[in-house]
C-alpha cells in the first residue's frame, strides 16, 4: 500500500508497506514505514480484525501503540488512528490492492486478453480424428496506459479444481472458491501503453497450466514486455476453451517405446505452439484492436519452464526469430543437446540439477552467450506460484511435503524474476551485461556461471 499521512486537513508526510490478508478476508496483518514531511519517521506493525487495527509503531521516541479504525475496499483504505507514534490524532489514506501474488515491480500498469487461436497447417496429434486441426489458449499480458474496469481473475473454477486435486496429499484444508481469494494486477481488454515493446512466448511445464507462472508474467510486463503465455492442450493439466470444453492431459502409455513416441509428440505440439504464437503476435501488430503498432518483433525471446524450458532451448535453435531464451529448470532432449546453440540462453536450474548429464552436455555446447544460476534450496516446482499460493492457503503444510523446496517462495519468484528481466533487458534492450553479471553477487542463494 501506498498513501497519505494528514493531521487533520494537511497533508504530514507519507506512510508505504504491505498488507497481509488472511484466508478470511476481514482480518490480516500489516508492516511498513512512515515518514513526516519534517523528516521524522519509522516503522508500523500490526493486525487488523475487521475494522479494528491493533499494532505498534516505532520512531525517533520509541515504541508507542496503535489503536484505530480501518476502512478499505479493493483498491483504496483509509486509517484512522487514535493513539498515533508522533501524538495527537492521525489519519492515512491510500490506495492498494488485494492479492496473495507479489505486485509487480515496474513502471506500467497490466493489461491482459486471453484468445483461442487455431492452427489449421497442424492437425492435432493426440486425436484420432483427421479434420481436428490443433488448438490452443493463448493470455496476452502487455504494458496498459490507463487502466480501468475489471481486473482479470487469476483461475476459472475448472482449472482452480484440477489443481487442488492435483498434489500428493489431500489437500482438504483448503476451500473449493479458494481461487476468488487469488488477485491478478492486470486489467481486462486495457489499451496499450505507449511505444513499441520487446515480445516474449511463455511455454508451461508438462501436466502444468499458464496461471501457475502469472507472477514470473507480471513482472516482465510491467517493465515493458508483451508477454504471450501459452496453454498446451494434451500436455497441459488442463485447458478450459471458450465454449466449455475442457482437455486435461493425455495419459501417458504403459509401454516404454510408445511412451517415447508420446513424449516425441508432446515435444512437437509445444514447440509447433510456441512457433504458431510468434506467427500470430506478428499478424497482431497490424490487425489487433489493442496490440497493433505496440509489438516489436526484432526484439522477440522466449522462455518455459521444465518441458516448456526444454522446447524454449529447441525453438531458439530452429527459429533466428527468437534472439534469446530463458529456461526454468528445463529438461533438454533432441537435437539442441549437442547442436553449438549460437542464441543467448540462460539456464535458471534447481538445487543440484548442475550435474544432471543433460545439462553438463548442453552446458558444454553452447556457442553463444551463456548463463547459469543454480538456486540453493529450490526445486522442481519452486519455479511456478504455487508455492506462494500454498503459503497462504495452507499455511501449516510443510513445503518439503509438497515438493517446493526448502527456500521461501517468494524470495525464489524475487531471484526468478530478476535474472529473468535483467537477462531480456541485456538482449532483448540493449543494456550491459553487467546489469546481469551483478546479480551474482546480490543473491548469495545463487551459484552463478557464465561464458
Amino acid at each position: 500500500f501506498n498513501g497519505t499521512l494528514y493531521r487533520g486537513q494537511e497533508a504530514a508526510g507519507t506512510v508505504e508497506g504491505y498488507l497481509a490478508v488472511g484466508r478470511r478476508p476481514t482480518v490480516g496483518r500489516f508492516e511498513g514505514q512512515w515518514k513526516e514531511d519534517g523528516g521524522d519517521g519509522g516503522t508500523l506493525a500490526g493486525r487488523f480484525y475487521g475494522p479494528l487495527v491493533v499494532g505498534g509503531a516505532a520512531g525517533g521516541s520509541g515504541m508507542r501503540p496503535l489503536l484505530g479504525w480501518l476502512t478499505r475496499n479493493d483498491t483504496h483504505f483509509g486509517l484512522r488512528l487514535l493513539s498515533p507514534v508522533t501524538g495527537g490524532a492521525l489519519s492515512v489514506e491510500g490506495t492498494h490492492y488485494e492479492s496473495f501474488l507479489p505486485a509487480p515491480s515496474g513502471p506500467y500498469p497490466i493489461g491482459t486478453q486471453t484468445v483461442h487461436l487455431v492452427d489449421e497447417s497442424r492437425g492435432e496429434e493426440f486425436t484420432e480424428d483427421e479434420e481436428d486441426f490443433r488448438e490452443m489458449m493463448v493470455q496476452l499480458w502487455y504494458p496498459a496506459g490507463e487502466t480501468r474496469g475489471e481486473r482479470a481473475e487469476h483461475m476459472d473454477p475448472v482449472t482452480f479444481g484440477w489443481l487442488k486435486h492435483r498434489a500428493p496429499i489431500p489437500l482438504f484444508m483448503i476451500p473449493d472458491r479458494a481461487y476468488t481469494f487469488v488477485h491478478t494486477h492486470a486489467y481486462l481488454e486495457a489499451d496499450a501503453a505507449p511505444g513499441a515493446f520487446p515480445v516474449l512466448v511463455f511455454s508451461h511445464g508438462y501436466d502444468g497450466v499458464r496461471a501457475i507462472y502469472t507472477s514470473l508474467i507480471e513482472e516482465l510486463a510491467s517493465h515493458g514486455f508483451v508477454v504471450a503465455a501459452v496453454n498446451h492442450p494434451y500436455i497441459a493439466g488442463i485447458t478450459v476453451f471458450p465454449d466449455g470444453r475442457t482437455v486435461e492431459l493425455a495419459p501417458v502409455p504403459g509401454d516404454a517405446q510408445q511412451r517415447d513416441l508420446y513424449f516425441q509428440r508432446a515435444f512437437r505440439a509445444v514447440t509447433g505452439d510456441i512457433l504458431f504464437t510468434l506467427d500470430y503476435l506478428t499478424r497482431c501488430n497490424d490487425l489487433h484492436p489493442i496490440l497493433s503498432g505496440h509489438l516489436d518483433l526484432e526484439r522477440a525471446g522466449v522462455y518455459g519452464h521444465s518441458f516448456g524450458g526444454g522446447a524454449t532451448a529447441d525453438v531458439c535453435l530452429r527459429d533466428a526469430r527468437f534472439r534469446a531464451g530463458a529456461t526454468l529448470d528445463g529438461f533438454f532432449r533432441g537435437e539442441v543437446v549437442q547442436a553449438g546453440l549460437e542464441t543467448p540462453l540462460l539456464l535458471m536450474l534447481a538445487e543440484g540439477r548442475t550435474r544432471g548429464s543433460d545439462i553438463q552436455e548442453l552446458w558444454s555446447s553452447l556457442e553463444g552467450s551463456a548463463y547459469r544460476a543454480e538456486v540453493n534450496g529450490s526445486a522442481h516446482y519452486s519455479y511456478t506460484d504455487v508455492g506462494i499460493l500454498l503459503s497462504h492457503l495452507a499455511p501449516l503444510l510443510p513445503r518439503g511435503i509438497l515438493g517446493f523446496g526448502s527456500i521461501d517462495p517468494g524470495r525464489l519468484v524475487f531471484i526468478t524474476n530478476a535474472l529473468l528481466r535483467a537477462f531480456f533487458d541485456v538482449h532483448l534492450n540493449g543494456a550491459p551485461v553487467g546489469t546481469l553479471l551483478s546479480l551474482a553477487d546480490e543473491f548469495e542463494e545463487v551459484w552463478f556461471a557464465y561464458r
